[in-house]
């Protein structure tokens, strides 16, 4: 784990517009194309065998095989690690191969990791089914405890990294940064987050201080809901030891042609996620004063209990959204009576896309088995798309009517 570690302090950057259109491209490619060119090819080849051996051992720039390297995949890569503020970034197929990649290159049998308990699902079980494979125990602390004091005795010799979301998935949860990073550093573990929520143009968590930052390219940096992708953000010397053991070893490779269409959606990040802040803004607002709606996620509401934080370590709230109903019965008849807003398990895409997660995951299951296996059956998640705000709030007024 040597060369993890961050500094404090936040970075300047060129303008958040201009790098996510320009940033890690300018001169790279002959000719001059506004469009990044795919190189859609599986192998590179070399006038000599002695060019060939310079570039395998770095002594040459250059490209050997896609599953290691490519000219657009690095130019995406370049990209993020300019938007995060970080040294180096390495691209995966999914944001899971991402996440996976970086807790098996820190840990090995019988380590332990720190998490929030408020993660994504996949990330539970990738803990569950992988980790306790390898005897690698995790132990949780929840977003809204007594940070200092309850994580320091949840930390022993065998603790390699602390994990966390902010803003959680799916209930939005804030954690505040600068702390945890303060206590990874006095305790000597790695700090790795997962900003697929904010993005980098909410929130920058090297800056404050984190270690690790992990993407699912899929959400909002793609932003199209047409290609699967992760990232991992970090020091020049980790990414480098991701690339050349988990990377290579396991092969789960960014193709060529979904690092072009997340270069494509990186050049309008600044400005969808300007607007899905504003549409998240506006729904939550019309949802927290609506008398069937019980509860109101969003970091944007005063009455949030993260709010003061996200407001101080974020540039926006973002355009995510969860409410709490009566039961599930009426979470599935107000999804049923939706007609602009689709049901769909992913977010951060151009269209509006709302998840019962009760009645996706678990559709047999009565409320009161649900919330014994930790499931909430009155929760519904809402991605607020790039649709009118008012047509948004018009479908969800009249899905509420059914009830």
């Amino acid at each position: 784990m040597s060369g993890m570690k961050n500094r404090a302090g936040k970075r300047k950057s060129p303008g958040f517009g201009t790098v996510a259109v320009h940033g890690g491209e300018e001169g790279k490619f002959a000719f001059g194309p506004v469009s990044t060119p795919i190189y859609q090819t599986s192998t590179f080849t070399f006038d000599s065998a002695e060019e060939g051996g310079e570039v395998e051992k770095r002594g040459k720039d250059g490209f050997i095989y896609t599953r290691i390297g490519n000219p657009t995949v690095r130019a995406f890569e370049e990209k993020m690690a300019l938007l995060e503020g970080g040294d180096s970034c390495v691209s995966f197929s999914s944001g899971m191969a991402a996440l996976s990649a970086v807790f098996l290159e820190l840990l090995k049998p019988g380590d332990e990791i720190i998490s929030s308990s408020r993660i994504y699902g996949g990330s539970k079980l990738f803990f569950a089914h992988i980790l306790q494979k390898l005897d690698c125990k995790v132990r949780r602390f929840g977003p809204y405890d007594d940070l200092k004091r309850v994580i320091p005795p949840l930390i022993n010799e065998r603790t390699k990294l602390i994990f966390f979301e902010t803003p959680s998935n799916p209930e939005l949860s804030i954690i505040d940064i600068g702390l945890i990073a303060g206590l990874s550093r006095k305790h000597r573990i790695v700090s790795v987050i997962d900003n697929t929520f904010a993005t980098p143009y909410l929130q920058r968590p090297l800056g404050m201080g984190i270690d690790c930052v992990v993407h699912s390219a899929t959400k909002y940096i793609g932003g199209h809901g047409d290609a699967i992708g992760g990232a991992v953000v970090s020091t020049k010397n980790f990414v480098s030891a991701i690339r050349s053991n988990t990377l290579q070893h396991l092969g789960g490779c960014l193709s060529p042609f979904n690092a072009w269409l997340f270069l494509r959606g990186l050049k309008t990040l600044h400005v969808r996620m300007d607007r899905h802040c504003e549409t998240a803004a506006s729904v939550a607002g019309f949802l927290a004063g609506h008398p069937k709606v019980g509860t109101v996620f969003f970091p944007g509401l005063r009455t949030h209990p993260g709010h003061r934080i996200a407001k101080r370590q974020m540039s926006g709230f973002g355009g995510m959204v969860s409410i709490g109903l009566e039961n599930g019965r009426a979470c599935r008849k107000f999804i049923n009576g939706l007609r602009l807003c689709r049901t769909g398990v992913s977010l951060g895409d151009a269209g509006t896309l709302v998840l019962h997660f009760a009645s996706m995951f678990h559709p047999k299951l009565s409320d009161a088995a649900c919330r014994k296996i930790g499931a909430d059956p009155t929760l519904i998640r809402i991605s607020t798309g790039l649709e009118d705000a008012a047509d948004i709030i018009g479908d969800m007024k009249n899905a509420l009517a059914t009830l």
